[in-house]
């Protein structure tokens, strides 16, 4: 019986030691000050206010600084014990948030840092903030960022008569969009601040919205910080006359892309009447295909500036029956290739080599030639090869027109694999079904294209007609267009 209640409270014992917290991390946490506030005393000088610990051993205080996206100054100044205030002489510059934290330091150990403090000027309040419902449920919200060193953003949101949800979404700091899943009834309100620690600015003007039918207007893919490319057939464009350009204006409008490679675009001046109808979007129509069915190119002259546009392959018919497209362009001033392709169609599926009017072989050999043009012309370059492929990259290597890429791993990649191998319902040729537009980039762009904020998908442009599937068809095209956002880590807002 005695060595079972000796076993018992050994047991107890060593429980609870185990609960007790370490006494330096008690004595560490009682030095750290508590921020108040940071005001301006003048265009010349900050007081900062904090609170210290009641604690006899306290020696000092060091004071570190950040202006702005520049370092932590973390010696920035020493100050004697006891003291709760200090006002900081430096040039207050718009739109710059001036942080600030503070540590304790005694004979034998220095604090934590204290939460971060910062000052922020009126004209930090993130402006134009607005909301748009782009599905059944999801709503994006945009605004414009007005401050220099913020930490986040954080959104605060309210359904119908209930309280305000504040700091609802953290959001990176710089960014200046969020998708916010919203399915409700109710009208859903939203505000937004840019924060650094314990301060922040002003809030935005609220907006508020409800969720409702679906149109054109909803469409979304492109953002102000990511590059953005479509590739899109516009079956003998204008399918429908001015019935095509009208809702193609709108869509394109709605969907605020950089750059939109174009196949059948059978009239020029049609091509023209669309481009008048669009905002500030430029184009080039080629002239040189069968039957008038050329390719083209669309671009947002806010983001992307032009350098040249020419055809080539042009004595290489049975590859290109339309020639391919190059588009040499910078976003914002970013150097990037695109090559615009519209593929031989048809065929059994079987690559034919010793049959050159095979309509696979001509799509391989077509591959081919692209992967040597850019290996011999643009070997260093950022090239994104686009179109409509008239075949699928998920046929066995046999028959698989892309294996010239597929067999130059280390140099290309086709980004919208995942989604040929995924569901029928996210193909572009539903009417098939199949995956035949495709976006391919070389390596120069893998790094971006393995980043977090990269997208590739099929846009159902159809879901946004109130008839569906046969009102896009009648109206636009029997292929959706396929895009490719990516984001660019040495990009300067």
């Amino acid at each position: 019986m005695f060595k079972k209640y000796l076993l018992f409270f050994t047991f107890i014992s060593v429980v609870l030691l185990s609960y007790c917290p370490d006494n330096d991390t008690i004595k560490t946490e009682s030095l750290i000050p508590t921020p108040q506030s940071v005001s301006a005393q003048s265009n010349a000088e900050l007081e900062i206010t904090w609170e210290n610990p009641e604690n006899q051993e306290i020696e000092g205080l060091i004071l570190s600084r950040k202006i702005g996206e520049e370092e932590w100054d973390d010696n920035y100044r020493e100050l004697p014990s006891g003291v709760t205030n200090y006002t900081d002489s430096l040039e207050i510059v718009l739109n710059i948030i001036i942080s600030y934290r503070l540590r304790a330091f005694t004979l034998n150990d220095t604090s934590d840092y204290s939460d971060i403090m910062a000052y922020f000027g009126s004209e930090t309040m993130p402006s134009n903030f607005s909301g748009k419902q782009i599905d059944s449920e999801n709503i994006l919200l945009t605004w414009t960022d007005n401050s220099i060193g913020e930490e986040s953003f954080v959104l605060d949101k309210k359904t119908g008569s209930k309280d305000w949800i504040l700091s609802y979404k953290a959001i990176t700091a710089n960014l200046t969009e969020y998708i916010d899943k919203a399915a409700s009834s109710d009208s859903i309100s939203y505000r937004i601040s840019a924060v650094s620690g314990k301060s922040s600015s002003q809030y935005s003007a609220g907006i508020a919205l409800k969720l409702g039918s679906l149109s054109l207007d909803n469409l979304y893919f492109g953002s102000d910080q990511t590059l953005e490319i479509l590739t899109w057939n516009v079956q003998n464009f204008p399918r429908k006359n001015g019935d095509t350009i009208i809702s193609l204006a709108q869509a394109i409008n709605a969907l605020h892309v950089d750059i939109i490679a174009l196949q059948e675009i059978e009239s020029n001046s049609d091509f023209n009447t669309l481009i008048d109808s669009l905002d500030n979007y430029q184009g080039f129509r080629a002239n040189s295909a069968y039957a008038d069915l050329d390719l083209a190119y669309l671009y947002n002259t806010k983001y992307v500036t032009v350098d040249s546009i020419y055809e080539i392959y042009s004595r290489e018919y049975s590859a290109f029956p339309r020639r391919p497209l190059v588009l040499h362009c910078r976003w914002q001033n970013i150097p990037v290739i695109i090559i615009n392709n519209h593929f031989k169609c048809c065929g059994d599926g079987v690559i034919n080599r010793n049959d050159d009017d095979d309509e696979e072989y001509r799509r391989f050999r077509a591959s081919e030639l692209l992967v040597s043009y850019i290996q011999d012309h643009f070997a260093n370059d950022r090239v994104i090869i686009v179109g409509d492929f008239n075949d699928e990259i998920t046929d066995y290597q046999n028959n698989n027109v892309f294996q010239p890429f597929i067999n130059q791993s280390t140099d290309f990649i086709i980004t919208d694999i995942n989604i040929a191998n995924g569901s029928s319902t996210q193909w572009s040729y539903p009417a098939w079904p199949s995956h035949l537009d495709h976006i391919i980039i070389s390596n120069e762009l893998f790094d971006e294209f393995t980043g977090s904020n990269t997208t590739v998908q099929t846009l159902l442009i159809d879901q946004y007609f109130s008839s569906g599937w046969n009102g896009y068809a009648l109206t636009i095209s029997d292929h959706r267009p396929v895009g490719l956002k990516l984001r660019f880590s040495n990009t300067v807002y």
